[in-house]
């Protein structure tokens, strides 16, 4: 059985749907569209019941792609009785949610409202309502609170219980058509008879919504009448003053950078004992012969160096999940709005430029919502500039070889100081092409920004805690899958050489080991296989930036995923060590030493890899995902050729500047 989860926007869609599915959820995207799908299933009396959270609409006549899903998918439950469409209805704001309730009602097809109401929310208000409404539209209402869960099991046993669904009677008939086929025919034309019919429906049910339930039943907040809408204006006057605001802003991320660091040390520091405890107790406890040495010199150090950096992200997706559910997020986007508009990016530009934060893809996905086509360009070249999740790793090693972990300017971590340093400057590199593109690109004209202020309220702790657990585990999957490949890969190319060097290392050659030592017969077997070989062939046009053999293996690694430097690092200074330093990456990368007894990792090379990882266009899935959004190669390519190579020659001027 499948049941489709409907609302407006910021209706509490996404805590009900966590709320009935938990852990059992997946993200993916809806056949051929790079729309993201939320689909998770729950189980009550030994019947399994699929549930899809449908992105979040105001009616069924859509304004952009994402809004066109959803109703698209309402239009197919038509044809399927077994389907159960759940409508939810924000108890704070019913009367602007019952239109999209009205339409639906007009399909015919198996349909339960979901009254959502607050933790403050009156008794006598909920049970108005819910009488009311159950009066009025003869469907059968649930009373839920979607933060807390309370009223989830009395919604599951509804949901399983078909008696209880309500199938509305079709009423409405427009230009000789049923209501679902009508509806059908607004998506594919656009005529001025059919913008006057759209106009009439939706005048005709506001105007019986508002005889039905005029304004002074409403949840309708005016000021002094209601002390939560005093606060929350307080709040705005605040948060989004045209100089106070930044200032908050740039204070909240001060304090997120910090934490990063702060917080996650310890857990960190239990990971990397962990898989140092593993790789040694395996090399103790097995026979030693490539299959174990794969294991413990190639796979157990390229994961540990993607699995250690899992506290960072986590706390990096705690915050921005409860900017998202406190219902800060819009007010940033409305306070970034004006500082965007001389960049040739439209105010809905923000959001997806804030989920690069997160990862560029689903945030170039985003973009389906701009629907200037040149704005809508400009902000899919950029995104990929805005610091993602997947750079936290590198920089998080390149800055502990940098700056000491005790290091403090103030009460501030510096290292915290450093890492909001990249973000900024990652973010400046946005608006700075961004500029560019607006001067190059032909086109005029701009959209407006029209959104909603969700009302304030205190995060869900369950929401947020699955937030934090998906992406942690979105992530570990997607690196690990690369790193466990690439780690392979590498150790099997370091165990294969074809100079005379290699066969001799190979055969043990008296002459050319005696005097070595262990490590120094593992480095110079390294140096000689084929991956050393690769390196090397590629040190030329590297060199320049400062960078090694070594170095050049992981940006060729890493150009399938940037966090896969990590890893491959990680891997090779196992294999170089021959396993038996398992010390931290950093420690073992701030040991090593150039031929003069110089370290190797100087303030200069430290300082090209942070650039050169700031702007290098080093995620295939962005590429594709880019030819995926604009129908062709011509932009990815571009956008690939454009980051890689201001990536190179600015990394280029700062190490020879710093050198």
């Amino acid at each position: 059985m499948d049941a489709l989860l409907v609302g407006n926007p910021n209706c509490g869609k996404t805590s009900l749907f966590n709320q009935l599915t938990g852990l059992n959820q997946k993200v993916g995207n809806y056949p051929g569209i790079t729309v993201e799908k939320r689909e998770g299933y729950f189980k009550q009396n030994d019947e399994e019941i699929s549930v899809t959270d449908l992105p979040g609409i105001y009616s069924l006549y859509p304004g952009s792609e994402d809004e066109k899903i959803a109703v698209q998918a309402l239009l197919a439950a038509v044809n399927k009785p077994s389907t159960l469409v759940l409508c939810v209805i924000d108890i704070k704001t019913p009367h602007k949610n019952l239109l999209l309730l009205s339409q639906i009602a007009e399909f015919g097809i198996p349909l339960v409202g979901i009254l959502n109401y607050r933790r403050k929310s009156k008794p006598e208000e909920i049970d108005n309502w819910h009488k009311n409404l159950t009066t009025h539209y003869n469907l059968s209402f649930v009373k839920v609170n979607a933060n807390s869960g309370k009223g989830i099991d009395d919604l599951k046993s509804t949901i399983v219980d078909q008696q209880a669904w309500a199938q509305p009677e079709i009423k409405t008939s427009i230009q000789n058509l049923p209501y679902d086929q009508w509806i059908k025919k607004a998506l594919e034309e656009s005529g001025k008879q059919t913008v006057q019919s759209i106009t009439q429906d939706l005048r005709k049910k506001l105007e019986w919504i508002d005889a039905i339930f005029p304004s002074s039943e409403n949840a309708i907040e005016t000021k002094g009448a209601n002390p939560s809408f005093n606060r929350s204006a307080k709040l705005d006057s605040l948060l989004m003053h045209p100089l106070w605001g930044y200032v908050l802003f740039s204070a909240f991320l001060l304090i997120i950078f910090q934490a990063i660091f702060s917080w996650s040390a310890y857990p960190m520091d239990l990971i990397e004992y962990g898989f140092g405890a593993l790789s040694t107790q395996l090399q103790n406890i097995l026979p030693s012969n490539f299959i174990t040495n794969s294991i413990t010199d190639g796979i157990i150090p390229g994961l540990a160096g993607v699995v250690v950096f899992v506290p960072q992200i986590a706390f990096l997706f705690l915050f921005i999940a409860l900017f998202e559910e406190s219902g800060y997020m819009s007010r940033v986007v409305y306070l970034m709005d004006r500082l965007v508009k001389p960049f040739g990016l439209s105010g809905k530009s923000v959001v997806p430029l804030i989920s690069g934060y997160a990862c560029a893809i689903p945030a170039i996905m985003s973009t389906r919502t701009i629907k200037h086509p040149r704005e809508r360009l400009i902000t899919m070249l950029v995104i990929p500039f805005m610091t993602c999740s997947a750079r936290i790793p590198v920089y998080t090693t390149l800055i502990a070889l940098m700056v000491s972990s005790e290091a403090k300017l103030g009460f501030l971590n510096v290292q915290g100081l450093v890492l909001f340093a990249m973000y900024f400057f990652g973010a400046f590199m946005s608006f700075f092409i961004a500029l560019i593109s607006n001067k190059i690109l032909a086109g005029k004209g701009r959209s407006l920004l029209l959104m909603e202020l969700p009302n304030y309220k205190i995060p869900s702790f369950k929401t947020i805690t699955l937030t934090m657990y998906e992406k942690s585990k979105s992530f570990v999957l997607q690196a690990g899958k690369v790193i466990l490949l690439v780690s392979l890969v590498l150790y099997f190319m370091a165990n294969i050489g074809f100079n005379e060097t290699f066969e001799r290392i190979e055969n043990n050659d008296p002459t050319l080991v005696q005097n070595l030592s262990p490590n120094e017969v593992a480095k110079l077997k390294l140096e000689n296989s084929l991956i050393g070989q690769l390196g090397k062939g590629i040190e030329p046009a590297i060199k320049p930036l400062g960078y090694d053999w070594k170095i050049g293996i992981s940006l060729i690694t890493s150009f399938a995923a940037r966090e896969v430097f990590v890893g491959t690092m990680a891997t090779i200074y196992a294999l170089e060590e021959d396993g038996e330093d398992t010390s931290s990456i950093v420690q073992q990368m701030r040991n090593d030493r150039d031929e003069n007894g110089d370290p190797k990792y100087s303030l200069a090379v430290i300082l090209s890899l942070l650039v050169f990882y700031a702007l290098a266009m080093q995620c295939l899935g962005t590429v594709a995902v880019m030819n995926k959004e604009t129908q062709g190669w011509k932009w990815p390519i571009i956008q690939l050729v454009v980051a890689s190579g201001t990536a190179y020659v600015l990394a280029f001027i700062v190490f020879q500047i710093f050198k």
